[in-house]
Parts: structure tokens; sequence; C-alpha cells
């Protein structure tokens, strides 16, 4: 049995298949913003024709039984009743003014979805769509998750579902398992398909996509699951709470099993995302991985060692959020920026970038209060530093690396009954006061 994993990202997509429970093959594209008009959207056409495409060498090397549709957040489908977009798909780093949305909005405390950047919270996203484009969005029939869209698209059949619907779009209720006040006052509620798990069978793949590509007739298509969803199922289902796992990517989502999640702060890039299983994950996230890249100018993780971060907290440089204006605790507040000494060595100026994702990784665990062992899986697992600085700053319990870059893909074939062997390591904490080096930063954060 071979199935097929469609990772939609917000820096790259992603086809891979897995068989036997190791991924045998991936191809991947860039994932790109067209620009307006009418407004900056997706791709949409460019990835279906990259799906067509890897489905087709995918299907010349296996028997393909399953897809499944893993896709970042904040993005959704308006389709018509033919099943063609009403409307471009918002790129969500667009910048919205909604007033109107701040004051119709469901509070923090019945949806866990704080107010963010650009088009972060989906139902801002919508409201404004609904706003600027009435006669377009009058002929929505269906708001579409982003990974049902997908689903939709291959197999015919519409459905919504809930790790999407419940991860900060001011759309759901984690708590109550229904739809917010929100989606009920805007007369929303038909407009969403009807709930399906993540791992349920919506059909086989359409005739003419099997024309196209060789599928089998008898392939199935999942609903899909958001990303980050994917990427804890397995920790989910292997581990005993308390426990945390950051997955890292275009950004570093931390969330925490056995933690609370009436203790989430309002306004602090907390929220509660919604497990397969339907249960309120405590959540808080940054966009490390966007800022490192952007730190680093691209430089390997690997030319900064031990002694480059003893320099660094030896001139008493250090990064101060916010970095940049999307996302994380500190949205909204001034830019910190470099403190200390300037830093002219590359091998420098990434220690001290490695030592920040470390420094608020750690932060944002503390928001959400996640005790127990943390988990580090995703695109960081390479950077030794950040792990060794993580590990030096939780040392009242284990930090775990696992070996597995693509969390997404292995929780996503867990729908399909594939199951992906890997494994973790214990990570050695940093020898070097970082403990002195946080206390020193978080004085310099913003009140």
């Amino acid at each position: 049995m071979a199935i097929v994993v469609f990772d939609i990202g917000k820096t790259n997509i992603k086809l891979s298949l897995v068989e036997a429970g190791e991924i045998r093959h991936t191809v991947s594209t860039p994932d790109r913003s067209l620009p307006a008009p009418p407004y900056p959207h997706i791709d949409e056409a460019g990835i279906w024709s990259f799906l067509l495409r890897g489905l087709k060498d995918l299907a010349a090397e296996a028997e393909i039984t399953d897809i499944v549709v893993v896709a970042h957040g904040a993005t959704a489908a308006l389709v018509d009743a033919e099943g063609k977009l009403a409307l471009p798909i918002l790129d969500y780093e667009v910048p919205i003014e909604d007033s109107d949305y701040d004051r119709l909005a469901s509070p923090f405390a019945e949806t866990f979805s704080p107010a963010m950047a650009g088009g972060l919270n989906l139902g801002r996203q919508i409201h404004w769509l609904a706003q600027q484009y009435p006669n377009e969005f009058a002929r929505v029939r269906y708001i579409l998750p982003y990974p049902q869209y997908w689903s939709f698209r291959l197999s015919g059949i519409a459905s919504s579902e809930v790790t999407y619907l419940g991860c900060h779009t001011g759309l759901w209720q984690p708590a109550a398992a229904t739809f917010s006040g929100f989606v009920t006052r805007m007369g929303w509620r038909d407009l969403f398909p009807p709930l399906r798990r993540a791992d349920e069978v919506l059909g086989n793949v359409l005739p003419e996509i099997r024309a196209r590509t060789g599928l089998p007739a008898d392939c199935r298509i999942r609903v899909g699951i958001h990303d980050s969803s994917a990427s804890f199922l397995r920790h989910r289902l292997l581990r005993t709470s308390p426990f945390a796992v950051a997955s890292t990517g275009t950004w570093v989502v931390c969330m925490a099993a056995g933690a609370d999640v009436a203790n989430l702060p309002a306004a602090r890039s907390c929220l509660a995302n919604v497990d397969v299983m339907g249960n309120p994950v405590p959540v808080s996230l940054f966009m490390g991985g966007r800022e490192y890249s952007t730190l680093t100018e691209g430089a390997n993780a690997a030319v900064a060692g031990v002694p480059d971060a003893a320099a660094v907290i030896d001139a008493g440089a250090m990064l101060v959020p916010p970095i940049s204006d999307f996302g994380g605790p500190f949205v909204g507040k001034a830019h910190g920026g470099a403190r200390g000494t300037g830093l002219r060595k590359q091998e420098q100026v990434v220690a001290q970038a490695s030592l920040y994702l470390a420094l608020m990784t750690d932060y944002c665990l503390d928001l959400i209060k996640a005790t127990g062992p943390v988990v580090v899986e995703g695109s960081l697992i390479g950077n030794d530093l950040y792990l060794s600085a993580l590990a030096a700053l939780r040392r009242s319990a284990d930090v775990f690396v696992s070996d597995d870059a693509t969390g997404t893909i292995s929780g996503a074939a867990q729908l399909a009954g594939q199951k992906i062997d890997g494994s973790s390591r214990t990570v050695t904490p940093l020898d070097l006061p970082m403990t002195q080096y946080r206390q020193r930063w978080r004085e310099a954060l913003p009140a």
C-alpha cells in the first residue's frame, strides 16, 4: 500500500510518496503569491498543475491507495455552486484593516483566537471579502478550509474539519466544539460543508483526474488536516501527557499537551488548536523560520558552533523581539532588534539568531504553561546550537529532537493507516550560562 501526502506549506509545497513506513519520493515547488488584481492571492492554478504533474509521476512508481492533504493555516477557498472559485484565494499576509470585524468577532474567551496580523484570523479574511466584494460573495455556496478545498478538487465532495476550523480562525469554539457566535451572527453557518473527521474517506478520485494522472479508480481521498495538528498527532498517540511539541518551519508552533486552555493569555499570540480527537490544545507561535532566514541571509546553521555562541553571550549581544511585524507574542510593539556589541563574523550572526530562536521557543512554552518533555521536529532539527540552547533553558525536563524534518507528513500519513517509523534523541544542553543570558534577554523585552 502506498499513499501520497500533499503538504502545502507557506514556503514550499510537497508531494510525498509514503510506502512501507518510509517516505520513498518527494517532489516540491515554492509556494508563491500572485499580485493584485484584485489582491495578492494564492497561485491556485499553479498549485493544481504541480499537483497533477506530481501525481502522474508518483502513480507511475507505485499503486497509490490514498491521498491526504495537509496545509498551513489561515486560508480558505470560497466556491460557487459549480465548484469554481467565486474569488481568488486570499494570501493571509495581506494587510487587512477591518474595524467592523473587531466589533463583531466573538471574544477570545469563546474562540481562543487572538487578534493577529494580516489575515491570520480566517474570520477577518472572510468578513473583509464579503464587505469588499458583495456580488461575488453572494455567489458563494461553500466556504472550504484550505486542506478541504484540495480534497474537494480531487474528490468532488465538500467537507469541513475541526483541526482547521479550530486554529485561530475566530470561527470555532474549541471548548464547546461548535461554530462561534460570530459565524451565526454573519449567517454563514450553512456555507460550511458537513463536518468530517480528518481521516474519513470522502470518496474516490474523480474520473477526469484519473485520466490525467494514471491513479487507480479506487484511490481514496481523505478529508485532510491542518499542518501543526498533523505534526502533533504522532506524539499525541505515542506519549503520555504532559509534554510539548515545537513544530518548526516558517512558523515555530509550540503546543502543550496536558495544559489548560483556560490559562491562555489574550493578545500574546496564544491560542487553542484542536487536535484530531477534538480536544483543545494550548498553542503559542512566532514566525521563527522566516525570521531566522532573514537574520542569517540563508546561511547554513552548521557554520556556527559553541565558541561562536560563547562570543555572543560574552559580548552581551542579543536579538530582542519583535524582529518582524508578523506574528508572535510581541506583535504590535516597537521593533527591538540587536542589542549589545555589534557582530561582524557570519558565524556569530548565525549563533545569535540561533540563540534568539531558543529564547523565543522557551518563552512561548512558558506562555502556554508547558510542562514535561519537549519534542522538536521540522526544519530546525539540523540546527544543533538552537537545540542545545533550548535544552539548557528547559533543564527541568528533557528536550528531544525528532529525526523527522517533515512532521506534517508523518502525521498526515497516519490518517491513511501508514505509520512512518521514526526515532528521537535526547539533546545535550549547551554548556554556557544560558540562564543568565535569558534573564538579561527577558529584562529587555517589551512590557
